[in-house]
């Protein structure tokens, strides 16, 4: 009998220190990450750019995120390289959680897709040469080539200009550097991108801006419709981002002093 109860008590103190390993095991495992997934179509500098010889993405877009995403209680951003015409139809196929590529806020997407609150402000800024005394104007532009990225909404503001001349270029600072050449009179961009180009790239300051659109978009990011709570995490988190100083640092450090340059 006393050897009956001996195997007894034994096999419940293997049970209960299996037990306890158990639970120590879980306590030291490390927990998994929380991770945000981002989709971005990296080949709009400033705003997203792959570097591939360093494997990773950077610009404006991509630290924004970060640091936001800091603030919503991720661990990690997981970004996702997609075309740019696959990046909101994603969204519908839960490949990742949020599309971001400096994003102009429309009716149309708003109906499909979950829009954030804007995190920035874009208008199109028209650039001239220094010295050149050209003036945003139709009579001014009328005859005059007018350099835009193709497929760009620029093409809408210099339509409102009837008479000039639309020359396509593959990129914004392409379009910019046709100006400085004498290749095209105007250009017409992204007044972020544009104050980018001007700080980053535009060495001998030849350029200068001669005129701004008169509508400004808000940039926002997308969810899937229906994922307004993670929107609303965004939102809150983007809010005491732009309050603690760290959003003018970011907007200075890719554009510059932007009012300077207007």
């Amino acid at each position: 009998m006393k050897k009956m109860l001996f195997i007894l008590v034994s096999m419940l103190c293997l049970l209960l220190s299996a037990g306890c390993g158990s639970d120590k095991q879980a306590a030291q495992a490390p927990a998994t990450d929380k991770i945000l997934r981002v989709a971005t179509s990296p080949a709009s500098p400033p705003f997203e750019l792959y570097l591939k010889e360093q494997n990773k993405f950077t610009g404006f877009d991509i630290d924004l995120i970060n640091d936001v995403a800091k603030k919503m209680g991720y661990d990690k951003v997981e970004f996702v390289n997609t075309p740019f015409d696959e990046l909101l139809p994603g969204l519908n196929h839960k490949k990742y959680d949020i599309a971001m590529n400096n994003f102009s806020k429309t009716k149309a997407r708003s109906i499909d897709y979950a829009a954030s609150d804007s995190y920035a402000k874009a208008a199109f800024s028209i650039v001239a040469k220094k010295g050149s005394n050209l003036k945003a104007d139709i009579d001014s532009m009328n005859g005059r080539k007018v350099a835009i990225k193709k497929g760009a909404s620029a093409e809408r503001v210099a339509k409102s200009f009837p008479g000039s001349i639309i020359v396509e270029y593959p990129e914004n600072a392409s379009a910019l550097h046709a100006v400085e050449t004498g290749e095209a009179d105007y250009a017409i961009c992204g007044n972020l991108t544009t104050a980018y180009y001007m700080t980053h790239t535009d060495d001998d300051n030849c350029l200068q801006v001669v005129g701004h659109s008169e509508r400004q978009d808000d940039l926002v990011v997308y969810a899937e419709k229906g994922n307004e709570e993670l929107i609303k995490k965004f939102n809150a988190a983007l809010s005491d981002y732009k309050k603690s100083g760290e959003y003018k640092r970011l907007i200075k450090f890719y554009f510059g002093d932007i009012e300077k340059q207007s």
